[in-house]
């Protein structure tokens, strides 16, 4: 039987990092602490590294799979079969300002541009614009996961998108050409973005942003968190919310309270909160959450999952989508 080492001999011996490991299991880098091993896994701390790793990737027709903080993703207990690339690019610049007046002698900006690479993590971005006075991502404190992957997701809190802020994000495309959009072109939607359908790999991404008072800012965010922790099981390892919310016609049909659209709602009303399989359970504060008691494996979450999926379609014939990425 080859070994790993032999499969991929070419892409090692062309790729020569001493970080590249081998059978490297995923449950250590994801928030729900379940996952089988990348046959190669490669940690990348700079932009060049990461382009010149998915450049390599795409040269030697390796399959492979970008990873950030490891939330909102289930990866199966089988791993994955080629090379997962660990997003660990940390770098936050101020891009420049738009929209400036010159009021009592001094000059007032409008807008700010805040450019993030891909693997900045969220909450990172969110405390430095906090500290600068910059308003647009206060109610996102809290928020699991890396820049990239809020984007690929296009994350919702309090009604809000995290799309709606950006301007303008760099690509590399499955050719391993670097490319631009604009937010015309990046088909923000509920849970949506682009990158689903065209798999392009995000490296950075601007913001705009406007001027605030500090203070107030981290009043709201610090409200924000409050919240996520009073409805959320943070405490246990999940991946955040397994289902997408219904329709407003879905809503409107179950008759649901306000019109709500809530798939923890439904998956409450049908009676799952607690329910086991295996060491994946609904959770009891928040019955959109599956949580890994302990010793849960990927299978016994997609066994819950079907089981929830399967009861609330029973119940009030509506379909649950998953909101949780699958790599298998």
């Amino acid at each position: 039987m080859m070994s790993v080492n032999q499969k991929y001999q070419s892409f090692i011996q062309e790729l020569n990092s001493p970080r590249l490991q081998f059978n490297e299991p995923l449950s250590k880098h994801t928030y729900f602490r379940v996952g089988g091993p990348a046959d190669l896994f490669l940690p990348v701390n700079s932009s060049a590294e990461f382009i010149l790793a998915v450049k390599m990737a795409l040269k030697h027709q390796l399959p492979y799979f970008v990873l950030g903080g490891g939330s909102n993703l289930l990866i199966s207990d089988q791993g994955f079969r080629g090379l997962v690339i660990k997003n660990q690019t940390r770098q936050i610049s101020l891009k420049g300002f738009s929209g400036g007046s010159l009021k009592t002698g001094q000059l007032q900006v409008d807008k700010i541009l805040i450019q993030a690479e891909s693997g900045v993590l969220a909450n990172q971005l969110i405390r430095y614009t906090l500290d600068e006075g910059y308003a647009g991502l206060e109610d996102f404190l809290g928020l699991p996961g890396t820049v990239g992957g809020a984007i690929f997701n296009n994350s919702h809190h309090l009604g809000k998108l995290i799309g709606d802020l950006v301007v303008e994000v760099e690509v590399l495309t499955t050719q391993g050409e670097l490319k631009k959009y604009s937010q015309s072109e990046l088909e923000f939607a509920y849970d949506s973005s682009r990158f689903q359908r065209t798999k392009e790999t995000i490296l950075n991404v601007t913001f705009q942003l406007t001027k605030g008072n500090k203070n107030d800012l981290w009043r709201k965010a610090e409200a924000a968190v409050k919240r996520r922790v009073q409805t959320q099981p943070l405490s246990q390892p999940s991946s955040g919310c397994i289902f997408k919310n219904i329709s407003l016609a879905e809503a409107m049909r179950v008759g649901t309270p306000n019109h709500t659209r809530s798939a923890g709602y439904l998956i409450d009303r049908a009676g799952l909160k607690g329910v086991k399989i295996g060491g994946a359970m609904v959770s009891d504060r928040h019955a959109n959450f599956i949580i890994n008691t302990g010793q849960a494996t990927a299978q016994d979450v997609l066994d819950l999952a079907d089981l929830i999926k399967k009861t609330v379609k029973e119940k009030f014939a509506v379909d649950l989508q998953f909101e949780v990425f699958l790599l298998q």
